[in-house]
């Protein structure tokens, strides 16, 4: 489009902007990217909120397809949710007299072409990343084509797991079971008094799936998983949440499968009723139970083998988009094509993550008929949970192993200590330390126990691994290690035990000893980066300046990311004198790393050494604007504050002795 075009479409005000909604609809047909769509529609989308609801309700009533492109537009690119409601309603409204817009978003960057660009970029910022991925999956998401039934479903759950109830009340229809028959007052008021006593919080949505069944324009079904965490042993419930099919006493976290019914009410998408569809399998027979998880099991595997295919279907695309150069005319189509199938993979995670949860609410249904019969299902459950990330799931179905299955107790409870680990991490990781304190305390005497129950190497292990974390008992973990050592062991097993007395000889300052296990670990794991950096480090320290070189560089052929490496190595150089060489290598690192504030510190520190402050600065600074916090850099910056302090006061006593030797 030329400035002429733009400035012809940039009116005020709703009835301007009436007035040029079919040059609006002709631009954004016109439009060859997100980008431009998006700044054609900035002379509606820059009005306040009520304009534009103003706006899409008079379009709604204008019959025709340049009203239509223009709702479509907005409500696929517009930032505000309530703005994109009210165009999807006018969508309906415009449907619902057989005009459909023609206007679809544009192709934009691929997956492999916005990794490419960033890559070769001499200084990609992390804001700039972001906003690409985000416009990449915007799009995707738009061409997977969301109905907006899920997104009132997705908007119900968490409002009610906000506590917002009084704009809950407002999402449920005229004749919900769910109101209870009480006004929208003495419904919230239940609600909260429900709140106070369990503490509902942290709810998670892990799936929510349209149900295909036809059951008309203005009647639909969605499937969600959920969970949340309550107050232990709750003995009250609400109508929207019965009591969950498993719950993890030790965070109250319960789960849920529930079908919701919506309906059109009122040119709005209401929660009508749900069932709890997790319940009702616990009515069907084992047979049937069974019947559903092989079904599921197969579409797991089915669908699991179809992304597997997938992924190396575009791992063979950036290696062909790296080799080739397209005419303008056939990228325009590879875009259009890219795009569909990232939706398509996208949405087969999705689906992936559905199916899984699915089958664990039928492995937990079967599991509740006999668990003592059903040890199997209890693996095979607490394998599924760990595979999607859900730590609290995974730690309930240990504890049942635990107790229900005595012959695989050891192993369970190494599980459990493992989960418990995990969530202490996870509570780290979430500021929350408290829980992260009550986890990390559950640990050590978990895998104790195991090992009493199961006199294993991968007991051994874990406790001697729990052990050197907490840098405490530093000789009884090694004597585990050692017991571990005696075997059977795998590979995996080795290459622990390895690394475990490698890090027990770290922490007591033991170079040869520690360089020895290192050692050992290159010949198990040869393409590890970091062990190889590791073995550099400690030449390094032992001053076997040749074999420090050989091995950070081969850690940096191997992982051109790890930082520390490329940092070493420059040191070497630049301690033996060598400051071109060292230069050399931090300009390597720096340009494979542009984002690091550690390679901008490495820059500045050679420089300083060459007495070169002004670089020295400038890196520094460069550096802090990317990551002010990072501890490498504050070192540096102190360094030169001081160095830099000392050269200035040394250059001044020169110039005060050289204007006395003058007047003499």
């Amino acid at each position: 489009m030329t400035d002429q075009d733009n400035q012809k479409i940039v009116p005020e005000g709703e009835a301007a902007l009436l007035q040029q909604f079919q040059h609006i609809a002709q631009a954004l047909n016109a439009s060859e990217d997100l980008a431009e769509a998006k700044a054609i529609l900035e002379p509606i989308t820059s009005q306040p909120e009520n304009v534009q609801i103003s706006l899409l309700k008079t379009l709604g009533t204008m019959k025709s397809t340049d009203a239509a492109d223009i709702i479509q537009a907005i409500n696929a690119l517009s930032d505000n949710k309530e703005i994109r409601k009210e165009a999807r309603r006018r969508l309906i409204q415009l449907e619902n007299e057989d005009i459909y817009a023609e206007w679809t978003i544009p192709a934009g960057p691929t997956l492999s072409g916005t990794i490419e660009s960033f890559t070769k970029s001499d200084e990609p910022s992390e804001d700039a990343i972001l906003s690409e991925l985000q416009s990449l999956f915007g799009q995707a998401e738009g061409l997977m084509g969301v109905p907006e039934h899920l997104d009132t479903v997705t908007e119900f759950l968490q409002e009610w797991g906000n506590q917002n109830y009084e704009e809950v009340f407002t999402y449920l229809s005229e004749e919900s079971p769910l109101r209870e028959g009480l006004s929208a007052k003495d419904w919230v008021e239940r609600r909260e008094s429900w709140a106070r006593t369990v503490h509902p919080h942290d709810l998670q949505i892990s799936f929510i799936h349209p149900v295909e069944d036809e059951l008309g324009p203005d009647i639909a079904q969605v499937d969600v998983g959920w969970s949340i965490r309550f107050t232990p042993q709750r003995t009250l419930a609400v109508p929207e949440c019965a009591q969950p099919t498993i719950s993890f006493k030790d965070t109250g976290r319960g789960w849920f499968w529930m079908r919701y019914t919506v309906v059109f009410e009122d040119e709005e998408w209401r929660i009508h009723d749900l069932t709890n569809e997790a319940a009702k399998l616990n009515e069907l027979s084992v047979e049937e139970i069974q019947q559903g998880i092989d079904e599921l099991t197969r579409e797991i595997e089915e669908k699991s083998q179809e992304i597997d295919e997938e992924v190396e279907e575009m791992e063979e695309e950036v290696e062909e988009e790296d080799e080739e150069e397209f005419e303008d005319e056939d990228e325009d189509m590879d875009e259009e094509e890219d795009m569909e199938f990232l939706a398509h993979t996208l949405g087969n995670m999705s689906s992936l993550i559905r199916l899984v949860v699915q089958l664990l609410h039928h492995y937990d249904a079967l599991i509740a008929k006999n668990p003592q019969e059903n040890v199997e299902s209890l693996k095979e459950a607490f394998d599924l949970a760990g595979g999607i990330a859900d730590i609290e799931r995974a730690a309930y179905y240990a504890q049942q192993l635990a107790t229900h299955a005595p012959e695989e107790r050891g192993e369970a409870l190494r599980n459990l200590a493992y989960s418990y680990h995990s969530l202490a991490a996870l509570f780290h990781n979430n500021d929350n330390h408290e829980e992260e304190e009550r986890f990390d305390a559950l640990v050590e005497p978990t895998i104790r126990e195991a090992l009493q129950v199961s006199d294993t190497p991968a007991n051994h292990i874990l406790l001697a691994t729990i052990l050197i974390q907490h840098e405490e008992k530093l000789e009884e973990a090694e004597s585990h290690l050692r017991q571990a050592q005696k075997g059977p062991l795998t590979q995996d097993d080795a290459i622990d035990i390895a690394m475990g007395l490698a890090e027990i000889a770290m922490q007591h300052e033991d170079n040869e000893q520690a360089l020895k296990h290192f050692q050992d670990l290159s010949r198990l794991t040869p393409d590890d980066a970091q062990v190889w950096y590791r073995i550099g480090y400690l030449q390094h320290q032992l001053e076997h300046f040749k074999e420090a070189r050989e091995a950070l560089q081969q850690s940096i052929q191997l992982e051109p990311e790890l930082t520390e490496a490329y940092t070493e190595l420059a040191s070497i150089y630049l301690m033996q004198g060598n400051a071109k060489k060292a230069l050399e290598v931090a300009r390597e690192g720096l340009e494979n790393n542009p984002d690091t504030a550690d390679m901008y510190a490495t820059m500045a520190l050679i420089y300083m050494q060459s007495g070169d402050f002004r670089s020295a600065d400038r890196y520094l600074t460069k550096g802090e604007n990317l990551d002010s916090d990072d501890e490498f850099l504050q070192e540096a910056r102190q360094r030169y504050n001081a160095e830099y302090k000392q050269h200035h006061g040394q250059q001044g006593q020169k110039k005060s002795k050289s204007r006395k030797a003058k007047k003499k």
